[in-house]
């Protein structure tokens, strides 16, 4: 083996991916001219697959960025298997509709042809005939099936190709590639004392010592058929290059910092929310980013060029720096080791870092409480499109996290929310800007039973905002009850039932604590509740009560209760929730023992190392 030029690679567990990555990228240590691939068995070696894998064709560079928690993990060129192929069969396949021009579930098929008459066998089997008259008469347009890893329909063949190569999530292992040398007195494999010790002061350097133990040590000889400066092909990182060397005299910062330096020190993933560029929040904390930043601020003019031509390389006119949001607002004492701060109940983005653009009204005290019509008039709103569903935020005020969107389509396309007999009411105690509660009611558009009006509760009157402006988007209508409406309604006053029942989504906005109160102050009739969500993180347990008092006693239903969990204590959690649940209906009614069930526990992706992100489908029965 040539030590000169064979550098270390980091083999770890696949859900440790991000955290490692990160770690590297800090340390200016991730090697970007190779991939992080999986970890093989003797079958094929990692170089075979570095080799033939490649950057797939035809993207769009607007979705280059993975979802949050799985950037890592889900790297350009490597494809993914689902960790659970019985999950499929969830969802339901598609059918090309020429008519529309869009695949459709077939559901839709069964309602157009039962109103014109026509046997749901000639709709679908004419399909693959019925093709536009501006395209090609020879194509064909397969029946796609959901593919839980991508989150996103696929044809069969790609998803059984995939499948048949699957390595199980929970085992499979990753090969990250740095440039630390790798030393030249190991050359023995069997060496392990020295191997061990290496590990050790790899992991503490990079702050990583707690997933020592997982971590495990190979080399590679990084690849000489181009720079890591031409590797990167993105839009992002292509503007990036061509602006650094036009806008910025480096040699007046440090002459060792170079272009190259900076453009592989920036992280791959972004995402583009129009008409908003999202950079990870790493972006800027590598080394040679760091010295940049000391010469030219991140406000400066030399810089605002910088960010504008990354902006326009994928269509945006606004940048920003991603953040985590965090779960408390905290400022620090005179104390460096004392905090102080409150539980950050809007779950407010306040580490959002704008960069280019006007992002409208910097948030105070007061804008983001009480914001006025002008505040949201002012703001910027971006938006993305899921699930065929639209979402709309203003990101200096509201969250958003591309991470559960296969949960959304999980709940859109659940039985138990399709296949209800009667008209039901789905209620939302977290609606936020409608992760969930918009899954909720796209369902129920499909068919003339099932979920038909979705009740939410919000606190964040941004959150209320997007909820409403989100609703309009996709054509629903939308209610607003804010604290003077609640009044009256408990003061009997006169209503129209109307504007209640007639209301696709009616948002409560104010806390949830007295959701079940609330509820029974709208209207009779009111469609039973089959389907109450619980989506907050990392507990929602407040409100376990809420919910069980919420489903509707006689018929039953489900409540998907979202945790976050340490991996190997899913099992655990889960027959502690069952239980729980079991003691909360027994209290709500003593008489009926109403039985409870986990029937299912979604693994929605890694929220930390250790720690996954669960959604526990509760069911509860009716009176028996």
């Amino acid at each position: 083996m040539d030590t000169s030029t064979t550098r270390i690679v980091l083999v770890v567990p696949k859900q440790d991916v991000k955290n490692v990555k990160s770690a590297l990228e800090r340390a200016g240590q991730l090697d970007r001219s190779s991939k992080i691939i999986p970890e093989l068995d003797g079958k094929r070696t990692p170089e075979a697959v570095a080799n033939s894998a490649g950057p797939r064709q035809g993207a769009d560079p607007s979705r280059s960025s993975i979802p949050e928690a799985d950037t890592a993990a889900s790297p350009a060129g490597a494809s993914q298997a689902p960790s659970n192929l019985a999950q499929q069969s969830r969802f339901p396949r598609l059918h090309f509709d020429a008519t529309s021009g869009e695949y459709v579930d077939q559901s839709l098929l069964e309602d157009r042809a039962q109103r014109e008459n026509r046997s749901i066998e000639n709709e679908t089997s004419s399909l693959a005939a019925e093709v536009p008259s501006d395209r090609d008469s020879r194509i064909r347009f397969p029946i796609l099936q959901f593919d839980v890893a991508r989150g996103e329909y696929v044809e069969p063949s790609a998803a059984n190709a995939e499948a048949n190569n699957a390595i199980e999530h929970d085992q499979m292992r990753m090969r990250i590639p740095t440039t630390i040398p790798f030393p030249a007195q190991m050359n023995d494999p069997n060496d392990i004392l020295d191997t061990e010790a290496l590990k050790s002061k790899i992991t503490e350097d990079l702050a990583l010592g707690e997933l020592s133990k997982d971590v495990s040590i190979s080399h590679h000889v990084p690849s000489t058929a181009a720079s890591p400066h031409n590797a990167h092909q993105s839009p992002v990182h292509k503007a990036l290059g061509t602006a650094l060397t036009l806008l910025l005299d480096l040699a007046s910062v440090s002459h060792t910092l170079t272009v190259e330096a900076l453009v592989t020190a920036f992280p791959d993933g972004y995402s583009v929310y129009k008409p908003m560029l999202l950079l990870p929040h790493n972006s800027l904390s590598s080394e040679p980013w760091r010295t940049l930043i000391t010469t030219y601020p991140l406000d400066s003019e030399e810089m605002k060029a910088v960010w504008q031509d990354m902006a326009i390389s994928v269509g945006a006119t606004h940048v920003a720096i991603n953040a985590p949001i965090p779960i408390s607002t905290s400022s620090t004492s005179a104390s460096p080791s004392t905090t102080t701060g409150e539980e950050n109940i809007l779950r407010s983005p306040t580490n959002l870092t704008p960069l280019y653009g006007n992002f409208g009204p910097a948030p105070t005290p007061q804008t983001i409480i009480s914001p006025s019509a002008t505040d949201f008039a002012d703001a910027l709103w971006v938006t993305a499109r899921q699930n065929g569903i639209w979402q709309t935020w203003a990101p200096l005020y509201t969250m958003f996290s591309r991470g559960n969107v296969n949960e959304k389509a999980r709940i859109m396309n659940l039985p138990s929310v399709n296949d209800l007999d009667v008209a039901s009411t789905a209620v939302d105690l977290y609606a936020g800007i409608g992760y969930f509660a918009f899954s909720y009611k796209k369902s129920g558009d499909r068919r003339n039973t099932g979920i038909k009006q979705v009740v939410c509760w919000e606190i964040n009157p941004w959150s209320v905002e997007g909820l409403r402006r989100g609703a309009e988007m996709n054509g629903w209508t939308c209610r607003v009850l804010k604290d003077t409406d609640i009044a009256r309604l408990r003061e009997s006053l006169s209503v129209d039932d109307s504007y209640f029942q007639q209301a696709d989504l009616l948002v409560f906005q104010t806390s949830n604590e007295s959701a079940e109160a609330d509820y029974a102050l709208l209207p009779s009739p009111k469609p039973p509740v089959r389907h109450v969500n619980l989506g907050l993180l990392p507990s929602s347990k407040l409100s376990w009560g809420n919910a069980v008092a919420m489903l509707d006693k006689q018929l039953g239903g489900w409540i998907h209760v979202h945790e976050n969990v340490g991996v190997v204590d899913v099992e655990t959690r889960r027959k502690v929730v069952e239980a729980e649940f079991q003691s909360l209906a027994d209290k709500r009614d003593a008489a009926t023992r109403r039985k409870v069930l986990v029937e299912h526990v979604e693994k929605v992706k890694m929220y930390a190392p250790g720690v996954v992100h669960c959604v526990f489908d509760v069911v509860i029965g009716g009176d028996i």
